[in-house]
């Protein structure tokens, strides 16, 4: 137990000095002296335990200075002392922080980080650090928005290098770097397996978004999600554990130690360990129990961190909208694509056996022959190709794309025509008429397929997922079906399948082309004339389509008005309706086909009496498709 102390105090007033020396000695059995920290001699008293009432700055001075020294030491709640007391959690009561001192568990050989030579109680901000390291929830939700529109201005890069203690080097370019000994104290950082609390290892958070769009997502994480997790960083986020971290650059690197501005060409930080044996608040007990024993062992992720020549754009000002790929990811997708844009022996060999496949598995309404003639079909390769050739203004991609696209159409026409002439069935199946009708639903689905397509041609390890998405926009049967028209020379079946195939391909096209935009494959102004041309000619397909979704959701609301009406009694006759189909072309007008079950044969009297029952209920005209059933029992 503790006898004798030294109480090393700033502005206290003798009362409370009295009240604090009266504690320690009537609860305490201390008997302490006081010095004044300014009037402190350069060797101090051997006493068994110091009591430090300073403000932040002197507690710092003094730590550093005896850092080698074996004391024991114990903070007090001084008003000055905010960033003391958030470091070791003291309490601003100085009797529960008196208390808190004397519990053994709670005292522990401090760890101390440094910067240049001077102590961090909380933190290093290089740069721009975006409210990483704040408290968030305790700001208010305007202030919160008030910074991020604040840090969307303040969007600026600078090249560093950074040199770990093993040595391993590092050159990139970063917007902000925040340092922290101990990441676990800051609330927008989760703190999933290990915790951080003195393990020997500061920790560096190197932030360096791509692009605007990036570094939007980076601000809304910080300033509406408020976290993540150590273990799943944000990808415009690098992470350095280690014992010490040097940083440099060539121009001088704006800083911060607990919110103190400085500035300096080269910040040397490192974690060292002290004799000092100093208290921490109760609010550390479970942290200090699962406290890690120090290891040599650095965890480096940077693999997100812009490089070559990214990292030039960047300091140059030079922020894309979207992240730019690297040029090895460009490579390697381009000599793909350019190789999927040729007319190959392979590419019409499918052609064939997909579009005879398509063709009959539709005579026999075969829904599992289809989708192989789906997954069979190689018209998604110069689809995608074509995407990135306007995507990159590449006109031998496109010359090659379409001239292959026109082949393989040519193909499926002839080839599907040829085996309708044959074929002895002229009967409209339910695949048929499927693809007839297309409306902006159908649109929709392209879009998505062209995102999805796009999406799995640049990233290779999702290109399996190109079947899928060669079965979702079914490119050869439209194609079939209007093959099959052209063999029955039915104008209606060629136009609605044709508008179909159409509608796939340009919203295909156009949602790639955005997307390989998007991953950084082309950089926007490169494709405004091709992005145009793939937006006129949308439009223009949008109109039937737009007219065909409207009659859709007439239907579906006639549908919904007939939804329960079914019996009927016709002079004693009961009678079941079931609405067969619904045809609903304008507002006063409707078609219905309808499937009447009675016993008894009715007669056009009763008809009549069920279309008047039917205007009343829909309020527009109908024209009565009647197929009538009579059950004998």
């Amino acid at each position: 137990m503790y006898k004798t102390a030294l109480i090393l105090t700033r502005d206290i007033s003798l009362s409370t000095l009295q009240e604090l020396q009266e504690l320690l000695k009537s609860k305490y059995g201390i008997e302490s002296s006081h010095v004044e920290y300014l009037e402190i001699e350069e060797k101090l008293l051997h006493v068994d335990i110091y009591f430090l009432y300073l403000p932040d700055n002197d507690v710092k001075n003094f730590l550093k200075e005896h850092s080698d020294g074996d004391m024991q030491v114990t903070i007090l709640p001084h008003q000055d002392a905010n960033d003391a007391l958030l470091h070791y959690g003291i309490s601003k009561d100085i009797k529960k922080a008196l208390e808190e001192s004397f519990d053994e568990n709670l005292r522990l050989k401090d760890q101390i980080l440094l910067c240049n030579s001077e102590l961090v109680f909380k933190k290093i901000s290089i740069g721009n650090v975006q409210n990483l390291n704040k408290q968030i929830f305790d700001t208010s939700l305007f202030q919160n928005i008030k910074d991020f529109f604040a840090n969307l201005k303040n969007l600026q890069y600078q090249a560093m290098s950074f040199v770990s203690t093993k040595g391993t080097e590092v050159k990139t370019v970063a917007s902000g770097v925040l340092v922290l000994e101990d990441y676990t104290l800051f609330s927008t950082l989760k703190n999933f397996g290990n915790s951080s609390f003195h393990d020997g290892k500061l920790n560096a958070f190197i932030i360096a978004p791509y692009s605007i769009s990036a570094y939007l997502y980076h601000l809304l994480v910080i300033f509406l999600y408020h976290k993540f997790s150590i273990g799943k960083l944000p990808q415009n986020i690098g992470f350095i554990s280690t014992n010490s971290l040097k940083i440099t650059s060539n121009q001088t690197l704006d800083f911060s130690i607990d919110d103190t501005p400085m500035s300096a060409k080269e910040i040397e930080i490192e974690v060292k360990q002290t004799n000092v044996r100093i208290n921490f608040g109760k609010s550390f007990q479970k942290a200090i129990e699962e406290k890690n024993e120090i290891t040599s062992e650095e965890k480096i992720n940077i693999k997100s961190l812009p490089k070559g020549e990214m990292s030039d754009l960047l300091v140059e000002g030079k922020v894309p909208l979207f992240k730019k790929a690297s040029d090895e990811d460009i490579k390697d997708t381009l000599l793909s694509l350019r190789e999927s844009s040729k007319i190959t022996g392979i590419f019409l060999t499918l052609m064939v056996l997909s579009t005879l496949l398509a063709t009959v598995g539709i005579y026999q309404d075969s829904i599992p022959s289809v989708i192989g003639a789906m997954i069979l079909a190689p018209l998604m390769a110069p689809i995608i190709s074509l995407s990135m050739g306007a995507a990159r203004s590449d006109r031998l991609i496109i010359k090659n794309s379409m001239g292959t696209l026109g082949i393989g159409i040519l193909t499926t026409l002839v080839f599907s025509s040829l085996l309708t002439f044959f074929m002895p069935l002229d009967m409209m199946t339910v695949q048929m008429s499927s693809r007839i009708n297309p409306n902006m639903l159908d649109l929709f689905i392209a879009i998505f397929s062209g995102i999805a397509g796009a999406y799995a041609s640049a990233k290779e390890e999702v290109a399996k997922s190109l079947a899928g998405v060669a079965i979702a926009v079914a490119l050869v049967p439209p194609l079939c079906v209007t093959g099959i028209g052209l063999g029955w020379i039915n104008f209606e079946m060629i136009y609605g399948s044709f508008l179909l195939f159409i509608t796939n391909l340009f919203g295909m096209v156009l949602a790639a082309s955005l997307t390989f935009i998007v991953l950084g494959f082309a950089p926007i102004h490169r494709a405004k004339k091709s992005l145009f041309y793939s937006f006129f000619m949308l439009s223009i397909i949008c109109i039937p389509l737009v007219f065909s979704f409207y009659s859709l959701i007439l239907q579906s609301n006639d549908y919904a008005k007939l939804k329960n009406m079914e019996n009927f009694i016709f002079d004693e006759n009961k009678a079941v309706v079931h609405v067969l189909s619904i045809k609903s072309s304008t507002k006063e007008q409707v078609t219905i086909d309808v499937e009447v079950i009675s016993k008894k044969l009715l007669g056009e009297k009763e008809y009549l009496l069920l279309k008047e029952k039917l205007q009343v209920r829909l309020g527009k005209k109908v024209i009565l498709h009647v197929v009538p059933k009579i059950i004998i029992e």
